[in-house]
C-alpha cells in the first residue's frame, strides 16, 4: 500500500472523524452538544497539523472565530480563522497559499475544510495575514459593533506565543469595555435589523431557515453575545466563548430570567441538532430544513413545536434588540426587472442594508436610493447580466464604505453611472478592479492620471494604479467597440511606460546602461488582459554589480504586492539557458548564443524581441539565418503535439488551429525560410506566409478578440470555451451572438486554420 501524502492523510482523518459524527447526527445517537464539541476538538487538531506543516518557525499565530471559536462547530460549516503575524513577510504569504490549498483543495480523497478568512481587519479588502500593528490599528480606529461581538468567540489555536498574548489582550479590551457605551444598544438593534432584512425571505411555508430565520440560531447567538459585551467589561467572568456556558452565567448573575435562559439553551440545541442533521445528509453547507420531505422520528418530534419556539425566541430577543423587520421591497421594481422574486429579494435587501456613511442621513439616504433606482433601470436597459451587476454593485458600495460623496457624484455624473452599470453588467474582471479600488473612479471619469512622483514608494503605488486604470479605461472601450488592435497597442504602451518609469527611477541609485528586451506578447506590442511580462535584461558591456542590483530591484518592485495587487507578473524563463541562465547578459553574448547554441523553440521566441521604449524594429535577426534542420523541425513538431489539449477541448489558445498553433507556425515558417520580418508583431509574421496567410490573419484576429473578451466577461482567467459555463453565455451575449452560433463559428475557424496550416506549417511537413 502506498504511503499517503501529508495532505491526503489529513483529508483521510477528516473524513473518518466527520463520518462518525455525521452518523451520530443522522441517527440521533449522541447529543448535539457532544457532536459539536467532538467535531470542534478534532477540527482544532487538523488545523494545528496543517498550521505546523506550513508555518513552522514563523512568528505567526492562528485563531478561531465563530462556532469553531466557541467549540460548537456544526458538521458542514466554514471554519472562521484569523492569522496574525509579528511583522510582514513574503514568506508568510507563500505559507498561507500552501495552508489554504491543503485545507480547501478537493481531490479524490475529498477536502479538509471550507475556510473563511474574511473576519480579518478590513474584511476581503484587508491583508490576508495582518501584522500586530495592522490588527491593532484597524480595530482600534475602525472596528465596528459586529466585530466586537465576533471577538467574543476569538480563541487561539496555535502559533507564536507572544503574538497570541498581544492579540488576546487587545481583543478583550476591544470587545469588553468597562464603561457603558451609549451607542452600543442602538448599533445592536441595527445589526439585527440588517441580518433579518438580508435573510428574512429564506424561511417559507415548507422551508425553515434554522440559522438566519427569525428566532433561529443566529438570533440566540446575537442576543447572548450582546449581553456578554454589554456586561462583560465590568464582569470579566462573562468573557467566555460557549453559548451554553454564557447563558448559564447570565442566569446565575440574574442578568437574564431563569425561565428565559433555560428556554434559550434548550431551543438553541434543538436547532443545532436539526442543523447537524441536514448538514450530515450530504456534507452540504445548508441551514434549510424542508418540512415536506421524509425525516426520521426525532426530527418530526422536534418540528411539532419548532415554529412556536422560534416565535418565543423572537419575543425574548426583540426585548433587547428590537423588532425584526419584514418586507421592505418595492414590488414594482421586482416586476420591472423580471427576475425570480425570491432570488432578487435577498440580494436587494443586502444592497438596501448598506446604509450611507453621512452626518446628514436623511438627505443622503434619498441620494442613495435615487442612485439605486437609476442603476437598476440602466442595468436593465443595457441588457447586461442583472444578477451579476447587482452583486458587484453590493461589493462596490461596500468598497466605498457607502460614502455619501460617491452617491452624490454618481447621481450628478449620469455618463459615469451608465459606464459603471455597463461594466458591472458585462465585465466581472474590470468591475472587481473598481470594487477593490473605488478611488480610481475620479481618474476613470477624466481618463487621466496625475504626474508621477519622484519618491519611489509613492511612484510604485502610482504605477500599480496606472496599470489598473489602463485596463479599466481600455477594457471599457473594448467592450463597446471590439477594436482589438487599439486595445493591444494601449495595454502594451502602458507596460512600456511603467517599465521605463520604474527603470529610470531605479537607475538614479544604480547607474547603468541596461536595457529591457521585451519578448512574447509584450515584445510584439500585443499585450492583453491578465498577461505576464516576458523580458530579459541586456547591457552593452560585461555586467557590473550595479547592473545585477538594478535588475533584482526592478523585478522585486514590479512583482511585490501593492494595493490592488502587484504591478505585473513576470516571466524570465526565456533568458539564455532558462532559469539557470544569467539575469543580465551582454548583447554580444545574447547574439552569439542565439546564432550558435539556442534551441529552435528559443529562436522562435526571440523573433518577438523588441527594445522597451523603442520602435517595433527587430534588434536581433542574424540568428534567423541559421534556418532549421530536419531534426529541429521534428523537435518543434513534438512540442506542438505536446501543447495540444485533450480531445473534445475547445481551447482558444492551445487547440489545434488556435492562437498558439498559428503563432508558432508563423515563427517556424520565418526561421525555416530565413525570412526577416518587418516587425515583431504576429500579424506581420502571418503576412510573410503569402496569400493563404490572409485566412489565418483574419481568423487569428477574431480568436484574439474572443480570447480578450472572455477575460473580461469571466470571473476568472479562462482560455477554454465551455458551452455550458455561464462565462460562455456571457461571451456570446457581449459578442452579439448566441452560444450555438459562437460555438459553430469557433469550430469552423479552427477547421479552416488547420487546413491552411497543413499546407504551410513546416512542422507538419514530412521531413
Amino acid at each position: 500500500m502506498t504511503n499517503l501524502s501529508f495532505e491526503d492523510q489529513l483529508r483521510k482523518e477528516r473524513n473518518e472523524i466527520w463520518s462518525r459524527s455525521a452518523l451520530c447526527a443522522k441517527d440521533n445517537s449522541e447529543s448535539p452538544e457532544k457532536i459539536c464539541k467532538d467535531w470542534s476538538l478534532a477540527s482544532d487538531i487538523l488545523l494545528q497539523k496543517a498550521f505546523d506543516f506550513c508555518f513552522a518557525q514563523h512568528k505567526v499565530a492562528l485563531f478561531a472565530l465563530g462556532k469553531l471559536g466557541s467549540q460548537e462547530l456544526n458538521l458542514s460549516s466554514d471554519v472562521d480563522v484569523l492569522l496574525v503575524a509579528q511583522e510582514e513577510s513574503s514568506v508568510n504569504l507563500s505559507s498561507l497559499r500552501k495552508f489554504q490549498k491543503i485545507l480547501t483543495e478537493r481531490t479524490s480523497q475529498g477536502f479538509v475544510f471550507r475556510v473563511d478568512f474574511d473576519l480579518r481587519p478590513g474584511g476581503k479588502q484587508g491583508p490576508l495575514i495582518p501584522t500586530l500593528d495592522q490588527f491593532k490599528d484597524y480595530y482600534g480606529n475602525y472596528g465596528e459593533t459586529w466585530e466586537r461581538l465576533a471577538f467574543v468567540r476569538l480563541r487561539p489555536l496555535c502559533g507564536d506565543a507572544s503574538v497570541i498574548t498581544e492579540v488576546m489582550s487587545f481583543a478583550k479590551k476591544f470587545s469588553f469595555r468597562r464603561h457603558l457605551d451609549f451607542t452600543l444598544l442602538e448599533d445592536l438593534k441595527t445589526l439585527r435589523s440588517k441580518i433579518q432584512g438580508h435573510y428574512w425571505g429564506r424561511s417559507q411555508e415548507n422551508v425553515i431557515d434554522l440559522k438566519l430565520g427569525v428566532g433561529g440560531i443566529r438570533d440566540v447567538e446575537l442576543f447572548t453575545h450582546a449581553l456578554q459585551v454589554i456586561h462583560g467589561g465590568r464582569d470579566p467572568g462573562l468573557q467566555i466563548k460557549g453559548t451554553t456556558e454564557a447563558l448559564k452565567l447570565l442566569e446565575e448573575k440574574e442578568l437574564l430570567p431563569s425561565e428565559e435562559a433555560q428556554f434559550l439553551r434548550a431551543h438553541y440545541w434543538n436547532l443545532r441538532q436539526l442543523e447537524n442533521y441536514v448538514q450530515a445528509l450530504n456534507d452540504e453547507q445548508t441551514h434549510l430544513l424542508r418540512t415536506e420531505e421524509n425525516h426520521p422520528k426525532f426530527v418530526l418530534e422536534a418540528l411539532k413545536n419548532l415554529s412556536d419556539e422560534m416565535r418565543r425566541c423572537d419575543q425574548i430577543v426583540k426585548s433587547l434588540l428590537g423588532e425584526a423587520p419584514r418586507e421592505l421591497l418595492l414590488e414594482d421594481e421586482i416586476q420591472k426587472l423580471n427576475l425570480p422574486e425570491e432570488d432578487l429579494k435577498e440580494l436587494w435587501q443586502e444592497i438596501l442594508g448598506q446604509e450611507v456613511l453621512s452626518r446628514n442621513k436623511g438627505r443622503d439616504e434619498l441620494a442613495r436610493k435615487a442612485f439605486l433606482a437609476d442603476f437598476l433601470e440602466t442595468l436593465q436597459q443595457q441588457k447586461g447580466d442583472i444578477r451579476r451587476g447587482l452583486l458587484l454593485l453590493k461589493d462596490f458600495i461596500h468598497g466605498t464604505r457607502a460614502k455619501a460623496s460617491f452617491f452624490a457624484m454618481l447621481n450628478r455624473e449620469k455618463e459615469l453611472l451608465q459606464e459603471l452599470s455597463w461594466l458591472f453588467g458585462h465585465s466581472p474582471y474590470l468591475s472587481r478592479i473598481l470594487c477593490n479600488r473605488p478611488e480610481l473612479l475620479d481618474s476613470f471619469v477624466y481618463r487621466a492620471q496625475d504626474k508621477l512622483s519622484d519618491d519611489l514608494g509613492t511612484l510604485l503605488e502610482e504605477l500599480a494604479e496606472k496599470r489598473l486604470l489602463s485596463e479599466v479605461i481600455n477594457g471599457s472601450a473594448f467592450l463597446e467597440d471590439k477594436d482589438l488592435p487599439s486595445l493591444l497597442t494601449h495595454l502594451s504602451s502602458t507596460a512600456d511606460s511603467i517599465a521605463e518609469s520604474l527603470l529610470r527611477t531605479l537607475k538614479k541609485d544604480y547607474p547603468s546602461s541596461m536595457q529591457i528586451l521585451a519578448l512574447g506578447k509584450w515584445g510584439g506590442q500585443e499585450l492583453g488582459f491578465r498577461s505576464d511580462l516576458d523580458f530579459i535584461f541586456v547591457v552593452p558591456e560585461e555586467p557590473t554589480e550595479n547592473d545585477f542590483k538594478l535588475a533584482k530591484r526592478f523585478i522585486t518592485r514590479l512583482t511585490e504586492p501593492h494595493r490592488g495587487g502587484n504591478i505585473y507578473s513576470i516571466d524570465m524563463r526565456l533568458r539564455p539557458s532558462g532559469k539557470a541562465g544569467p539575469l543580465v547578459i551582454t548583447l554580444k553574448d545574447l547574439t552569439s548564443y542565439l546564432e550558435q547554441e539556442a534551441s529552435p523553440w528559443e529562436r522562435q521566441a526571440y523573433t518577438k524581441a523588441r527594445w522597451v521604449g523603442g520602435q517595433n524594429i527587430l534588434p536581433l535577426s542574424s540568428f534567423i539565418q541559421r534556418g532549421l534542420s530536419k531534426e529541429e523541425l521534428e523537435e518543434l513538431e513534438r512540442i506542438r503535439l505536446q501543447l495540444l489539449p485533450g480531445p473534445g477541448s475547445l481551447n482558444v489558445k492551445f487547440s489545434e488551429g488556435g492562437l498558439i498553433d498559428i503563432e508558432l507556425a508563423a515563427q517556424t515558417y520565418l526561421l525555416a525560410h530565413r525570412i526577416i520580418p518587418t516587425s515583431s508583431h504576429t500579424q506581420d509574421f502571418i503576412a510573410a506566409l503569402g496569400g493563404p496567410g490572409v485566412v489565418l490573419s483574419r481568423n487569428y484576429g477574431r480568436l484574439r478578440q474572443i480570447e480578450q473578451m472572455l477575460q473580461l466577461v469571466a470571473s476568472e482567467s479562462l482560455v477554454e470555451l465551455q458551452p455550458n459555463h455561464e462565462s460562455f453565455q456571457s461571451l456570446a451575449l457581449v459578442l452579439h451572438s448566441t452560444p450555438a452560433d459562437l460555438l459553430r463559428e469557433v469550430s469552423e475557424i479552427f477547421a479552416a486554420n488547420i487546413a491552411v496550416l497543413k499546407e504551410l506549417d513546416p512542422r507538419r511537413q514530412p521531413h
